[in-house]
């Protein structure tokens, strides 16, 4: 609706999918793997040992997946089985967006927009819980000549590109993997987790500058994102930093190609009031590619500490801190005397990714789309070393225990393969169905005896549902 220089407008969306999961249960009871069979598995002075080791991050809990088991309890031998059917949203979730639009002048122009998602499911599937809104979006922006300026709350820069190619190639109209399979989502994963890093959404202060032959870049500093999971990475001084450079060239009526790169830094410190920091950073990559009915998208990602599955989130897998703890905590070093210079900082783990997805519209009213990708977890020299307070190669002195394996595992990797078609049945209404393969794998107890296996988690997918858009 439009006066006097004024446009109100509504935007959104409405999705219900039918979710079929079938697939392992968790590997872990709780955050303990536990190793039942004394043949394989984990070492203690040399010999086999039926025991257990904290799990550092990836698959789906048993909590939010819950399984059978076979002889009625959880085991390394028998991690369940795990089939439940579901009535949720899908990936965008059902979103209700509002906006005004107001031209200040022939060149400049004012929007302010705010956007609420809700999902269609209830929290541990119990109906008489109340749907919580999720106020996701909510910004003024300033565009003229000069560029835009938006302040408030809207999409972050860092892995942008890559979360623009899973929605428009990928799971608009769709599912993916679900995230939480026996409990809530206001919105599902798609594949994010699997080759990209979600985006999410920021408070932030956005400077874009005008395209200037297609390349465009912008910068932002957004409200600082801490790790609640430890104390030494829950206290921030400083905004986070983000910026994307992008270059879109237009080609014939229906031709584009896009190229991006993005990145994004954060300093983190101690939240007991010590000076001991820590950056997180990270950098992310790829390109989009439309020539006639033909979609590809490409885009990677590597940081250190940066998120498995959403920027800057607290993932136990992401951080290494028992050297800071240990020094802190020993009156004989002058860490723990109080000289926090000399502290050994937290450690934080290399993460890289890749994603590939292909979307073909085979007609006007029907597009087919596959896509696959992987997100990877770098092991620290500490997680291979058990007694790493002795290993020379660390502090200087002592010597390392080889006989007695690392007492936790983290993540190894995630790899996500998605397959489905879209039907049309009218400009805003449309069908999907669907086929997600999400596979988790953590790495082998250090040091495992030779015919253990990488610890897995396995899950498959069938959705099928509507999408409602407006």
């Amino acid at each position: 609706m439009e006066k006097d220089g004024w446009e109100v407008f509504i935007n959104g969306r409405i999705q219900t999918f039918l979710n079929y999961n079938e697939g392992q249960g968790s590997i872990a009871a709780g955050s303990l793997w536990l190793d039942t069979d004394a043949n394989k598995g984990l070492i203690v002075n040399g010999q086999p040992y039926s025991g257990q080791v904290n799990v550092l991050g990836g698959g789906v809990p048993a909590e939010e997946a819950l399984p059978e088991f076979t002889n009625g309890m959880h085991a390394a031998t028998d991690q369940g089985l795990v089939r439940e059917m579901r009535l949720r949203s899908g990936f965008t979730g059902n979103v209700l967006g509002f906006g005004i639009r107001k031209r200040l002048s022939e060149r400049t122009e004012l929007l302010g927009y705010t956007a609420v998602t809700v999902g269609v499911d209830s929290e541990q599937r119990r109906k008489f819980n109340v749907v919580s809104p999720d106020w996701r979006e909510s910004f003024v922006r300033l565009t003229s000549t000069w560029g835009s300026l938006t302040v408030g709350r809207t999409l972050t820069l860092f892995s942008r590109g890559a979360t623009e190619i899973t929605y428009l190639y990928g799971y608009r109209y769709g599912l993916g993997f679900p995230g939480t399979v026996s409990n809530f989502s206001q919105s599902t994963a798609g594949s994010v987790g699997f080759g990209v890093m979600g985006n999410g959404f920021g408070a932030g202060l956005v400077y874009a500058t005008p395209s200037l032959g297609g390349f465009q870049l912008s910068a932002g500093a957004y409200d600082a994102n801490t790790i609640p999971t430890t104390t030494l990475l829950n206290r921030a001084r400083w905004p986070r930093a983000e910026s994307e450079a992008t270059f879109v060239r237009t080609f014939g009526s229906a031709n584009l190609v896009k190229l991006f790169v993005n990145g994004a830094w954060q300093r983190l410190y101690d939240f007991g009031g010590t000076t001991i920091s820590t950056d997180v950073y990270g950098t992310g990559f790829g390109g989009r590619l439309e020539v006639g009915p033909v979609r590809l998208g490409l885009a990677g990602h590597w940081g250190k500490g940066i998120g498995v599955t959403y920027s800057f989130e607290p993932n136990l897998a992401l951080y290494f801190i028992k050297r800071t703890q240990d020094a802190l905590s020993d009156p004989a070093t002058a860490c723990g005397m109080g000289n926090y210079s000399a502290c050994p900082g937290p450690k934080m783990r290399t993460v890289d990714g890749g994603y590939a997805q292909l979307q073909i519209a085979v007609h006007k009213k029907l597009d087919v789309r596959a896509g696959a990708g992987v997100t990877r977890v770098h092991q620290l020299p500490e997680d291979q070393v058990q007694n790493w307070r002795l290993d020379p190669n660390m502090l200087g002195t002592g010597a390392i225990d080889p006989l007695t394996s690392v007492g936790y595992i983290t993540v190894r990797q995630q790899i996500g393969i998605g397959a489905g078609l879209t039907a049309h049945i009218d400009d805003n209404f449309h069908f999907t169905l669907e086929y997600f393969n999400a596979t988790f794998q953590w790495y082998k107890p250090v040091p495992a005896r030779p015919d253990q296996g990488y610890p897995s988690q396995t899950l498959h997918s069938v959705n099928a549902g509507f999408t409602y858009d407006f």
